[in-house]
């Protein structure tokens, strides 16, 4: 049986919160990784794309990376590896820098061979890198024409495809569609992007993706996983491992949220009770802790909550204020031809000829669903998209 670990999205570098200890949480997370990669005694380890978080990770980060990769090379498990969106430059990519140091293998539509020792149940493992918007329609999706017909054909993406990802994440593409582009089908497609672990079966092609190894937004709730695949006699079985069943301490970092909604009266006291609550007799102290404020706009400022879950010796702690402010503003209009606020912003934005960047922007402030961090991130992630496709991918020094 050859077995091959599939990883993906270790987003190394992110300091989500602004936390430094978040940054070294990405980097725990792909440690454990490779713990589990060695505890399976893997043939190969398989990452398909946002190995790093930014196009210009720091130097720590790099170095974590070196040494998780190192540990590999020294138990004879190769790194093969796809770029992702977060992480692509324009031209030579970090997995260009990283291989260099290891036994480290940057996928192409050319065949890489993984077997179990004695060269049995081979397989034929080929990436693309992600493809930027502007160019999917026209890419040239062909591989190369395995020499071993008897292999088993695995393809690595970094993309968003829908039935495993909902119509409105991201607007994935059709799976079935995309197959029909491939000059002949691969036995499984192993995928990255979406920060979900799940799988299907689409033309007898295997579809999955494991998942990020660590919580990069709070809507992020499952488990962190990877998958362990299992491949006997032309037949790929699907098995996940928890990032937590490594057995390091805190990785993945427990998330602890907290809704605070309030009424007239309330003060900081009804924020340290609704955390009890919500932890149930569990320590806070070494988890993610984001306390949501809604309601009305009680005299309990952020810096009182921050200053509450600093004496709680909360490593991260996040405080997202949205209540409503009760104010007077000096208009008046006819409510009865108002018959929704949503609609009157939009009617006035519509006149102020916005950017798109602009009115996504507006239209995450204005998304109570989302938190003020996962905005950040998520703006950083369409300003990055919009600059591609305007201007290409900007090298280092262009930065």
């Amino acid at each position: 049986m050859t077995k091959i670990l599939h990883v993906s999205d270790t987003h190394l570098g992110n300091r989500q919160y602004r936390s430094n200890t978040r940054r070294s949480d990405f980097s725990d997370a792909f440690d454990a990784t490779v713990d589990i990669a060695i505890d399976e005694d893997v043939d190969a380890v398989v990452h398909t794309g946002d190995l790093f978080d930014d196009p210009s990770p720091n130097v720590p980060t790099v170095n974590r990376c070196l040494d998780a990769v190192s540990r590999l090379e020294s138990e004879d498990i190769p790194f093969l590896a796809i770029v992702g969106n977060h992480e692509r430059k324009r031209d030579e990519q970090w997995m260009d820098i990283v291989k260099r140091f290891g036994n480290t293998v940057r996928l192409s539509a050319s065949p890489t061979l993984v077997a179990e020792e004695g060269g049995a149940n081979p397989v034929n493992v080929f990436g693309f890198d992600a493809v930027r918007n502007p160019a999917w329609d026209s890419y040239d999706f062909s591989l190369e024409e395995p020499k071993d017909q008897d292999a088993v054909n695995l393809l690595c993406m970094h993309e968003l495809f829908e039935p495993l990802v909902p119509p409105h994440r991201g607007q994935p593409y059709h799976l079935d569609e995309f197959l029909d582009r491939l000059n002949f089908l691969p036995d499984g497609l192993a995928l990255g992007d979406y920060h979900s672990t799940c799988n299907t079966e689409v033309n007898g092609v295997k579809a999955f993706y494991p998942g990020a190894t660590e919580r990069t937004k709070v809507s992020e709730s499952t488990d962190p996983c990877v998958y362990v695949l299992e491949i006997t006699d032309g037949n790929i079985q699907l098995r996940t491992r928890t990032i937590e069943s490594a057995g390091r301490d805190n990785v993945p970092r427990d998330f602890l949220v907290v809704n605070v909604e309030f009424e007239e009266g309330h003060g900081i006291e009804h924020v340290e009770r609704r955390i009890d609550e919500e932890a149930g007799g569990e320590d806070i102290a070494e988890k993610v802790v984001v306390v949501r404020l809604r309601g009305v706009d009680v005299p309990v400022t952020t810096n009182d909550v921050y200053s509450l879950l600093s004496q709680r010796e909360v490593p991260v702690p996040n405080v997202d204020d949205k209540r409503q402010v009760d104010a007077d503003f000096d208009f008046e209009f006819d409510e009865e031809d108002i018959d929704d606020i949503d609609q009157m912003i939009e009617e006035q934005l519509s006149d102020l000829s916005l950017s798109s960047l602009s009115a996504d922007a507006e239209d995450l402030v204005r998304d109570e669903s989302i938190d003020d961090g996962d905005i950040r991130t998520e703006m950083n992630h369409r300003i990055r998209a919009a600059q591609e496709e305007e201007f290409g991918e900007a090298t280092l020094e262009e930065r």
